[in-house]
């Protein structure tokens, strides 16, 4: 077991603010990801840039630059295990990940938590065709791989993200035939009090949509993407105009050729580490559904566990920055490495911040919210549940049949016993119930999840100089290494 004063999981922008302000307070943190090089998803490198090549000019997100200069700066302070997927956590704060050195287990006297968000994705006839993607998924083959997806793209669903993606896939050479997004023009206008608390965001948003107009690329408002064609892969996608609720009126559909289609809902926050760390759990749909119950310093129900950026609530990559700091700052505190009149000054100067863009981003998430006439895009034969292929008829005969809780229905269906344990189906099909039964998403519940949360290999978990047939030879020494391993 490896003691270590810090853990962060992540480190994306929370993570990699929360490391830099540690390492200014004497802290030195051991900092772990499962990509190759810092970032997360928002400020992804290339995969064949130098660590000091993509801090240096690589990115041309000037926070993201301005982030990673920092945090390389501190390397020699900071433990930065990448390529390394923390797969458990258990009690004590152990943390339980496998990389390129094999299994390792860390107790860390402070957990922080920036585990980030995945994108939110309502099946639909064809979503399962190849070609169609999430568009954070073209997004980093063009940023870290510098491959496009395709020769022709929709840019699907809803949210800010799609333009930023978009405007990405048109430089890389890839022709965008449209933005299909399912908010109305009136429904930015109708939030724009809101919007207008914070001018240097909406001018922001405001320079990305004057770009998607020179670049001659089509926005299509209130609209939806109702089905992929094709057969090996998709050639086409069937787009339709939707009401307020995103109900599709299949009678103006029209169909656009392409070869790659990119659809996503917004996000969701990753909170299956938090829920192993046993930290109390709450549903707000408007941060992107479950989330920790944390205090205003960030800090969650279980002591010495801190949760920081989309990971606690879905807000984008400057709150995640503003938060990673935050969590730092209040790490250091507990230390004593600050004493509390300094953080409370510093934390009153965050907390302005902070304020500031919550009510910036909660009415934009009012804007781009996740409409309930989406649940109706699945037919009865659209898979929803990608690992264990089950069709929606199948979820819908076990909703009927009394499958109307997360463990219930997963019981009768297999829903989310796959690799994913239910991250890509549960959200959309958690909305289903509620739609289908009149209930409120929280009244469902939250899906449950068991380490190993992401794939391992048995053989990692062995000691040295053994072997996978040494081992299940001797039943008694398998449960002895599996006991040396495990908390």
């Amino acid at each position: 077991m490896n003691r270590r004063q810090v853990v962060i999981v992540g480190a994306g922008p929370a993570g990699m603010a929360a490391a830099v302000t540690l390492c200014r307070e004497g802290v030195s943190p051991t900092v772990i990801d499962e990509n190759p090089q810092s970032g997360g998803q928002i400020y992804r490198q290339p995969h064949n840039a130098s660590q000091q090549g993509g801090s240096n000019g690589v990115l041309k997100d000037t926070r993201g630059n301005r982030l990673h200069r920092q945090f390389q700066q501190c390397q020699e302070q900071i433990e930065h295990l990448s390529d390394n997927t923390v797969w458990g956590i258990y009690s004590h704060r152990q943390v339980a990940c496998n990389g390129p050195d094999g299994c390792q287990m860390f107790a860390a006297d402070h957990l922080l938590l920036a585990t980030g968000a995945y994108e939110y994705v309502c099946p639909f006839p064809g979503w399962t065709l190849p070609g169609v993607m999430t568009p954070g998924a073209a997004q980093s083959l063009v940023k870290s791989h510098g491959v496009r997806p395709g020769k022709t793209a929709i840019v699907a669903g809803t949210g800010p993200f799609l333009l930023v993606v978009a405007l990405q896939l048109h430089n890389a050479g890839v022709k965008v035939a449209a933005i299909v997004e399912t908010a109305r023009r009136r429904d930015l206008w109708r939030h724009c009090p809101g919007l207008f608390r914070n001018l240097a965001m909406f001018a922001e948003g405001a320079g990305y949509m004057r770009k998607i107009r020179q670049a001659g690329i089509p926005m299509m408002w209130g609209h939806v993407v109702t089905c992929a064609e094709g057969n090996d892969a998709v050639a086409a996608a069937v787009v339709a105009p939707c009401n307020e609720e995103g109900v599709a009126d299949p009678g103006q559909a029209r169909r656009i050729p392409v070869d790659t289609l990119c659809v996503a809902y917004g996000f969701v926050p990753r909170f299956e580490l938090a829920q192993l760390a046993e930290c109390e759990m709450e549903y707000r749909d408007i941060k992107g559904g479950w989330i920790p119950k944390m205090d205003k310093h960030l800090a969650t129900s279980i002591p010495g566990v801190w949760v920081a950026g989309d990971g606690g609530g879905v807000a984008g990559a400057i709150v995640a920055e503003l938060e990673g700091t935050l969590a730092g700052l209040a790490i250091a505190n507990s230390l004593g490495r600050i004493d509390t009149a300094t953080f409370q000054n510093r934390y009153r100067k965050l907390s302005r911040q902070l304020t500031k863009m919550y009510r910036f981003r909660e009415a934009l998430d009012r804007v781009y919210r996740v409409r309930e006439g989406l649940t109706k895009l699945a037919t009865e034969n659209t898979i929803v549940c990608r690992c264990e292929e089950l069709s929606c008829a199948e979820v819908d005969t076990g909703i009927d049949s009394g499958g109307t809780r997360s463990r219930t229905l997963k019981v009768m269906t297999r829903l989310g016993m796959g690799p994913c344990q239910g991250r890509m189906c549960w959200p959309a099909m958690a909305r289903r119930i509620a739609w289908k039964t009149h209930q409120r998403v929280e009244e469902v519940g939250q899906f449950s999840f068991r380490p190993p949360t992401q794939r391992i290999c048995l053989g990692d978990l062995l000691p040295d100089n053994q072997t996978l047939s040494q081992l299940t030879d001797h039943p008694t020494v398998m449960e002895k290494s599996m006991k040396n391993q495990m908390p």
